[in-house]
């Protein structure tokens, strides 16, 4: 019985606070409502079913992932987050959910639901209940505090997927149709992705521009090939290739695209590519 309270009472903690984004509380508050996404709540028609925003430091692509939560924060009834996110340790496979009770952020715990986790994990092939390739990355990590701040009372639902294969995205679309469709209403859905890296600026636009043009106009099948032919690097992308299979954005209407690409240098100087769009 004490482990399984300790099991209930694990918190995950933070990988990135203070490299990725500041550790302090007022810190992070004060650039939240630099964004207005306190004014934003009162906006009823600020209501994305699901966002796709970068998982770059905030001084590069920060200001990107407060403009696609700021499509979201009209929908008050909110209850879950499922977030998707990339492992970016390429020895990683498979998909993983967590079992721990809670994620930290500087502004509170989220709470993890754990019901919705294990529905994804019933339905699926290739999901797995599993914190260890969870307490290295920080694709998921570096926009939690947005969702905290949007959405106090909510839980989130985290799933990372290791190096892309097909049958993880058909496992991923088929698993998200069965355990989210019941809760579609009251659930937004975030994929943490970039666009692209390329040691070339210009090759690294091309490939960031051809991947927004997939992700708009919805093309499941041909984003799912791009990246696994490494055609397309976008870090996160194969998460949206498999969140567009699923059919949970069939009654959206519109995609909202930023209005400019944001890039930064980064490892092995390459340029990566930063931008974010929301589905309404």
């Amino acid at each position: 019985m004490e482990a399984v309270l300790a099991q209930k009472r694990r918190i995950r903690s933070p990988v990135g606070a203070g490299l990725f984004y500041p550790e302090d509380k007022m810190e992070i508050l004060d650039y939240f409502r630099s964004f207005g996404l306190d004014s934003g709540r009162d906006n009823g028609t600020q209501t994305a079913q699901a966002i796709i925003a970068p998982h770059g430091a905030w001084h590069y692509s920060g200001a990107l992932a407060a403009q696609a939560f700021l499509t979201t924060v009209g929908r008050k009834n909110i209850k879950r987050v499922v977030i998707l996110g990339p492992i970016h340790d390429k020895r990683e496979r498979g998909l993983f959910l967590s079992n721990s009770h809670s994620f930290y952020t500087p502004l509170g715990n989220i709470p993890v639901d754990h019901e919705i986790s294990e529905e994804l994990e019933f339905n699926s092939n290739f999901f797995e209940i599993n914190d260890i390739p969870h307490l290295a990355e920080h694709s998921i990590e570096i926009l939690l505090p947005f969702i905290k701040y949007c959405f106090p009372d909510a839980s989130i639902v985290p799933v990372l997927m290791g190096q892309p294969k097909a049958q993880y995205i058909y496992d991923l679309a088929q698993a998200l149709r069965k355990a989210v469709t019941p809760v579609l209403d009251d659930t937004l859905i975030v994929v943490s992705s970039n666009l692209s890296y390329d040691s070339d600026q210009a090759a690294a636009k091309r490939l960031a521009l051809e991947c927004i043009r997939l992700f708009s106009e919805r093309r499941a099948g041909e984003l799912a090939s791009a990246i696994l032919e490494g055609r397309l690097n976008a870090c996160g992308g194969a998460l949206v290739a498999g969140l567009l299979e699923s059919g949970l954005l069939d009654k959206t209407e519109t995609c909202l695209i930023a209005d400019d690409l944001v890039s930064a240098t980064g490892n092995e100087n390459a340029v990566v590519y930063y931008s974010e769009l929301s589905y309404i």
